[in-house]
């Protein structure tokens, strides 16, 4: 692995730690949270928003915007995190989930899927994270 794959992979890792990070600090605090983001602009500058809905509009509208903005070739990689449930691979029920997408603008898209449940005590409790090779949903026509 060369240097700048290298970098990029550190970047991508930065990012996804930093989403799950916010997420869970959001999650511990306020039992649940609004779709979030964080943009890495050309600069290396990071800026992280919050979208002001939540469920498939809050993650929508990020989504959107931050497409327009990977158009306009103003961002370097792109983190967005959102509350879901989905079922697990032979699982019967659903489990409460943290989903986190991490893109670069060079291309490398990766999602996460942190699995959470609350203990008898009320505590939440984290489960091995699940990353994967994702399709691009920012930067797909970008490079």
């Amino acid at each position: 692995m060369n240097n700048e794959s290298h970098e990029r992979m550190r970047e991508l890792s930065c990012l996804m730690a930093l989403a799950l990070d916010i997420a869970k600090g959001a999650l511990e605090e306020q039992g649940t949270f609004l779709p979030g983001s964080i943009a890495v602009d050309a600069a290396g500058k990071y800026a992280i928003g919050v979208a002001p809905d939540g469920g498939v509009d809050g993650w929508t509208l990020l989504t959107t915007a931050f497409r327009q903005r990977a158009a306009a070739e103003e961002l370097r990689a792109v983190a967005l995190y959102r509350d879901v449930r989905g079922r697990e691979r032979g699982a019967s029920e659903d489990v409460d989930a943290i989903h986190a997408v991490v893109e670069r603008a060079t291309g490398e898209p990766v999602q996460v899927f942190q699995l959470y449940r609350r203990n008898d005590t009320g505590q939440i409790v984290y489960g091995k994270p699940r990353i994967e090779q994702a399709p691009s949903i920012i930067f797909a026509g970008s490079h």
